[in-house]
């Protein structure tokens, strides 16, 4: 299919991003289960080993979101438009990316402010990143509710309902972050006494990289399919107004 009738712009630019996607989602989710489930253990006996899975992963986010942002920019506005809202969220997602690379970058390098457990790294670069995050998924994601068409079929509906899914997916994490950070004592953090809210941290972080996982492959399911394959049913069958009953 050439670029002319395509109906994705650059696809092969955002297959690449999303796929970039999905791998740094499987690496932050095994981040996390190897922190806050133990699982698989081996990656936690070195300590530094859930520092490598979030560096690796935090890279990945990096790169896919700038690689994003080239396809909105050099793809999708010559053939849909400019769209601000688009723009502005891939860039605070990028911020964020940077931000999110601090802790384990840091970590790895050796940096352990005093009263943090081992290999903890700068304590409070994942919820300034998580925020960063969060709000360039609600922004994207409320930008693109007004695209939704329950007429068309599901994988026309893709980018919308994959970007509901992301920013659930940050609610999860930037109040699991929120929580954490929170509850460090001070220096490091604000020292606040969250009680038993602290025990949603391991269920948040997971829940939340599991939904990132699934917005990643809806999404690249869609750059991958959309428009080369027959289009199944729409969602809801709609009547046209002009037609009559019998």
């Amino acid at each position: 299919m050439s670029d002319a009738v395509d109906p994705i712009p650059g696809r092969t630019e955002v297959l690449i991003a999303n796929l970039i996607f999905v791998v740094s989602s499987v690496l932050l989710l095994l981040e996390f289960t190897s922190i806050q489930y133990q699982w698989p253990y081996d990656l936690i006996t070195e300590g530094q080993s859930w520092n490598w899975l979030g560096a690796l992963s935090c890279v990945g986010w990096f790169f896919g979101f700038a690689i994003l942002i080239d396809w909105i920019v050099f793809s999708t506005f010559p053939v849909w438009g400019f769209d601000r809202q688009a723009l502005a969220g891939a860039t605070l997602k990028l911020i964020a990316s940077v931000l999110f690379c601090i802790q384990p970058f840091a970590a790895l390098a050796g940096y352990n402010p005093d009263g943090q457990p081992p290999f903890s790294g700068v304590p409070w670069s994942n919820f300034a990143g998580i925020c960063f995050f969060h709000a360039g998924n609600m922004l994207n994601a409320i930008g693109m509710l007004k695209l939704i068409d329950m007429r068309a079929p599901f994988l026309a509906n893709a980018p919308s309902f994959g970007m509901i899914i992301f920013a659930c997916a940050t609610w999860f994490l930037v109040i699991a972050d929120g929580i954490y950070y929170f509850s460090l004592p001070k220096p490091n953090g604000p020292g606040v006494d969250v009680g038993s809210a602290k025990n949603f941290v391991k269920y948040g972080q997971v829940i939340g990289a599991t939904l990132l996982l699934v917005g990643s492959l809806l999404y690249t399911v869609w750059s991958l399919v959309f428009g080369r394959v027959k289009e199944p049913e729409p969602l809801l069958r709609v009547q046209p107004l002009n037609s009559s009953s019998r």
